[in-house]
């Protein structure tokens, strides 16, 4: 029994280093596609975010000082965009895999530069880095030193190059930016745009309470009417303007092109609830609201095209009206009673800072701004969605 060969154990001890061998290039090989997924993913949100900076810069500089708004978008350095980039990479890296971004707040993709801003043509779908307007943030990602040995030091050194790649280096680049456009199912009429609040200056107005437009050319027209748009999506029985307001809608560019629009005098509580659903939804829209410190909803910025209102057809028939104008607006508060509307829930909603009072009703807005489609003041006005585009 002592005189047998130990041939066996050997056998064991050999086999059990192959097998750590293995499970270590197996476990390297793993953590290569989840981080060249989370690289990517992580390029995409620091430049949403760094795009979501940009807008509210553009919105506080028209509320603050609207004159200054040319410099503010001719910024090629738009320090709070990169920070938010540089934020959101980090954030990421303390939760997986080590990543990193350099800023030298310059304007090209170079060792020691990870993030550009610029301009993003919306008509020819390109982005050009260090042009203004600014409205476009560029970002690339890549691992830190340390783990751009695969994760595993020493080991993932010697296992590259035992595969013959040296460095697992993918650098993903990502372009988020903030097209011009909407999604508001809200058509002002042209009489709410004056000339005194045209853009860049946003008119902090008394709170006017908005209604849906006469549906008769005799009818008065002041500045305080609306309509009620499916955008460029006729309403049918399989498309309703309920399932239109109640989704998240892509923007659209409608800006000089027919819409389809109604006063909805039959249905007009029914949408009213929709969209009122939306506003106090905290999940919709979420980075386009304004909370006081209490976490009321202060209000609601949204772009809405503008029309004439003028011979509107009564009751529910939807038909074309060309855009003349966008108008930036927020809305500070909705009131409509009867049930909730898009199946919302007492639990989903927030609370609004100006409560309704009994026998209001109505859309109430407090602040507008309004661009014709051919002016070239155009340019600056605000997308307040950002998108991920092409490079």
């Amino acid at each position: 029994m002592d005189n047998e060969p130990s041939w066996d154990t050997t056998y064991v001890s050999i086999m059990l280093v192959v097998f750590i061998v293995v499970a270590g290039l197996a476990i390297d090989i793993g953590y290569m596609y989840v981080s060249e997924e989370d690289l990517l993913a992580t390029a995409e949100n620091s430049a949403l975010a760094g795009a979501e900076a940009l807008k509210h810069r553009v919105l506080a500089q028209a509320q603050q000082a609207p004159d200054q708004l040319t410099a503010a978008t001719g910024d090629l350095v738009q320090a709070s965009a990169r920070n938010a980039v540089v934020e959101t990479v980090s954030g990421k890296n303390k939760a997986s895999a080590l990543m990193e971004v350099a800023n030298a707040n310059t304007n090209a993709l170079t060792a020691d530069n990870d993030i550009t801003v610029g301009n993003y043509n919306q008509t020819g779908r390109t982005y050009t880095p260090g042009a203004a307007p600014v409205n476009a943030v560029q970002v690339r990602t890549k691992r830190t030193a340390e783990s751009a040995s695969v994760g595993l030091g020493t080991l993932g050194s010697f296992l590259a190059k035992a595969t013959g790649t040296e460095s697992f280096g993918s650098t993903p680049v990502a372009v988020a930016a903030l097209p011009i456009g909407t999604r508001s199912n809200l058509a002002f009429c042209e009489k709410a745009c004056e000339p005194a609040c045209s853009w860049p200056k946003i008119c902090n107005v008394a709170e006017r309470h908005m209604t849906p437009a006469w549906p008769d050319a005799s009818a008065p027209q002041g500045n305080d009417r609306y309509l009620f748009t499916s955008l460029l999506r006729p309403v049918g029985i399989t498309n309703t303007i309920s399932d239109l307001v109640c989704q998240e809608s892509p923007q659209q560019e409608v800006c000089g092109s027919p819409i389809y629009v109604a006063a909805g005098s039959g249905t007009a509580q029914d949408i009213l609830r929709d969209i009122k659903a939306k506003m106090y939804d905290p999940k919709a829209d979420s980075g386009n609201k304004e909370y006081d410190r209490n976490g009321k909803l202060v209000g609601w910025w949204m772009v809405a095209p503008v029309t004439d209102c003028t011979a509107a057809k009564a009751g529910d028939i939807f038909e074309p009206r060309t855009v003349t104008r966008y108008a930036l607006v927020r809305v500070s508060r909705i009131c409509v009673s009867g049930p909730a509307g898009c199946g919302a829930q007492a639990t989903q909603s927030v609370s609004p800072a100006a409560a309704c009072h009994p026998g209001e009703q109505g859309l109430y807005i407090d602040r507008i701004s309004c661009v014709g489609c051919a002016e070239k003041e155009k340019v600056l006005f605000p997308g307040l969605h950002p998108v991920l585009v092409g490079q």
